[in-house]
């Protein structure tokens, strides 16, 4: 997305704990005077995303905002049709949640910028990920504001996961500290299409991944 903000003074990034969103957190680190981060406990959220929060906020220092949606659920979590026509890991109208929640505390911290870590993949895999349903979302969010106005930035839309894994090592991501995988185990488990992602980027790069042991 074009950036138009001409104040640097704070910006707000939405941290999951994955690599993408630590890429996202570095970039906004070299950007932004002032950094917080926002965090989601979403429904059956592996507690591994939130350790990989905490670590990432250890090594990019971050005032963190955590916000608990016990509500809100993957398809999957539902026995029903739609659960099975949907991709994995979807969650009806979760960008929608987040940045609304974001907006709202971006303001209220006055922060002028709000990060997503929103990759070409995620946009292809999920209409709410990609950039003209974000600029929409910004715009409509920015008729309501009152104090002042925000700009949501994407600088990783244009990045393939490989492009994403060779920006987190030039940024000095902590590889180790990130988490990647939709379960709570030792080890990622290798399976689900975060996981897979995730190694091919590291394979295409010829690169073990810190995660993985064995």
């Amino acid at each position: 997305m074009t950036i138009m903000i001409h104040d640097y003074s704070c910006a707000l990034v939405l941290l999951s704990g994955g690599l993408d969103s630590g890429a996202a957190l570095a970039w906004a680190q070299n950007r932004f005077q002032q950094i917080k981060a926002i965090s989601y406990h979403y429904y059956l959220r592996p507690f591994r995303e939130r350790l990989a929060v905490l670590r990432l906020l250890q090594h990019f220092p971050a005032d963190l905002i955590e916000v608990p949606l016990p509500f809100l659920k993957e398809a999957a979590d539902f026995v029903s049709k739609f659960s099975s026509k949907a991709p994995e890991g979807y969650i009806s109208n979760r960008n929608m949640i987040f940045y609304s929640i974001a907006i709202y505390f971006a303001e209220m911290h006055q922060c002028t910028a709000i990060v997503g870590g929103h990759t070409a993949e995620d946009q292809d895999a999920f209409p709410d990920a990609g950039s003209r349903f974000v600029q929409a979302l910004q715009d409509l969010a920015n008729q309501a504001l009152q104090i002042r106005k925000v700009q949501i930035e994407l600088p990783l839309a244009g990045y393939t996961k490989l492009q994403v894994l060779e920006k987190a090592i030039e940024w000095k991501v902590p590889l180790n500290f990130t988490w990647s995988c939709y379960w709570n185990q030792t080890e990622p488990c290798g399976i689900c299409i975060s996981c897979t992602e995730r190694a091919e980027a590291f394979r295409q790069l010829g690169m073990n991944d810190p995660l993985c042991t064995t």
